[in-house]
């Protein structure tokens, strides 16, 4: 019994708040329990409503003459519920984002500083695009830290401009720590996925999300640019706000988490052969066999023989365990 708690601390520690693991480590140990005595087992009613409502135990229907009992639900299907909890959390700060952030937009353009002197300081809106492009160029030219690249349309190199700043050594070259978030869609075609190998190969850290709705960059701490069409033709969004840009830097941090690494940004860390990590990648992604036979032009009888040999290095049953395992392993960060 022991080994199965150790491996439920292995598998849901960080995921699960630890009041509730603690509370499913001890009706895992005991196994199926009557709903009264389980009640005095968690410490009271309240603590048994946790575990049902977190999805980690349920409640059977008594049968004639016996008791309901209090079930520990299999540790997959445990992650599993707590993952779904997760990426409902996220959508529903990713709609408050979305929504303070056309909120500024609004603010911006229908606010002067002449009215309003705190408005400049706040955030300023640049309808000019060459503005805009001159603009990303001082940035990266300034930049010190960090460059982080939010993009729901065509991927861009961080030096992707013209002119004397376009000369200068990028980021990458001058030690800046690079990262980049697309959405899935740049992999459907085979040009896109060119740029993205190419944006790879200069050091940019770059993963894949299967939808991302707005795009963003920020610089460093304080400054963040947010185009407000894909093409930049309409402008963008200057933020110089601490605080704002501190939101903004939260918010990719928490898609970065979820996002899928691409290309050489997913290291073999176990021996594992390439085409191995790749269809890891994928599958972690969500794709099918069939998607992700298309995407790397395999057959579907070499995926799936693939995913079986994976599924035996690593001691994994399912795919979905082979998903959690490759992340929590690193294999596919």
């Amino acid at each position: 019994m022991r080994s199965i708690e150790e491996k439920a601390v292995r598998l849901l520690s960080g995921v699960v708040e630890t009041g509730t693991l603690r509370l499913y480590l001890r009706l895992l140990a005991a196994g199926k329990c009557p709903t009264e005595e389980a009640s005095e087992l968690l410490g009271g009613a309240d603590e048994l409503n946790v575990l049902v409502r977190a999805g980690m135990a349920k409640i059977s229907e008594p049968e004639t003459g016996e008791p309901s009992c209090l079930i520990p639900v299999p540790m997959d299907v445990a992650l599993q519920h707590r993952l779904v909890g997760l990426a409902q959390d996220a959508l529903v700060d990713y709609q408050r984002l979305l929504g303070g952030y056309q909120r500024m937009c609004d603010f911006s353009s229908s606010t002067s500083s002449a009215a309003d002197p705190s408005a400049s300081q706040l955030a300023q809106l640049i309808t000019d695009s060459d503005e805009v492009g001159r603009l990303t160029s001082t940035l990266l030219g300034s930049v010190q830290r960090e460059w982080l690249t939010l993009s729901s349309h065509t991927p861009t190199a961080p030096m992707e401009r013209t002119g004397k700043a376009a000369a200068a050594p990028s980021p990458v070259e001058r030690g800046v720590r690079c990262r980049a978030v697309y959405d899935a869609d740049s992999l459907q075609e085979a040009v896109m996925r060119e740029k993205l190998d190419t944006i790879a190969e200069t050091g940019v850290q770059v993963r894949i999300l299967p939808r991302v709705r707005m795009s963003m960059r920020v610089a460093d701490e304080g400054v963040a640019l947010l185009p407000l069409t894909a093409a930049e033709s309409s402008g963008a969004l200057f933020v110089e706000s601490p605080v704002i840009v501190g939101a903004f830097r939260e918010y990719f941090e928490l898609l970065w988490e979820r996002a899928i690494p691409f290309g050489g940004t997913g290291r073999n860390r176990k021996g594992i052969p390439e085409i191995q990590i790749k269809i890891l990648c994928l599958l972690v992604q969500g794709l099918s066999d069939e998607a992700i036979a298309e995407r790397l032009d395999l057959s579907i009888t070499t995926v799936r023989r693939h995913i079986k040999a994976l599924r035996e290095s690593l001691g994994i049953t399912t795919r979905f365990q082979l998903g959690v395992v490759a992340v929590q392993q690193g294999i596919v960060d």
